[in-house]
């Protein structure tokens, strides 16, 4: 079961996820955990639980039915743990691009993957993505 490992930090005063080398990519057939992990100038803070009004997790648009459990906070809050059933042999129910946000809180204050800061240029904004090959 292969595992896709997203590493996170602060870029510019919002969290920026790592997809580099297609990292958030899960190929057809496959099934694994997504893991997020606070890492480097992130690495002290936590994401946000679940239930807040800004979840550590959260879809920015609707998802196929089974393809995705629930987020669950791991390692004391230091990572975020999603599965992703993406074995449908056609692709067509699992197959797709799906944009989250991520929220956390490092030093007592909370950062998101969107702008949080007047200094974010519209290079360093990404909306992160789950893509299922």
């Amino acid at each position: 079961m292969p595992n896709l490992e997203l590493k996170v930090t602060l870029v510019d005063g919002s969290l920026n996820v790592d997809q580099s080398g297609n990292a958030n990519q899960m190929g057809r057939g496959k099934s694994g955990i997504i893991i997020w992990k606070l890492t480097g100038n992130a690495s002290s803070g936590t994401f946000n639980a679940m239930d807040a009004s800004n979840p550590g997790f959260a879809w920015k648009q609707g998802t196929p039915s089974g393809v995705f459990g629930q987020p669950i906070l791991a390692s004391q809050g230091k990572h975020i743990e999603l599965s992703d059933t993406n074995t449908d042999p056609n692709g067509v129910t699992s197959s797709g691009e799906w944009v989250y946000q991520l929220f956390a809180t490092v030093g007592g204050v909370t950062y998101s993957t969107m702008a949080t800061s007047g200094r974010v240029t519209i290079e360093t904004i990404t909306d992160p993505t789950i893509k299922n090959n």
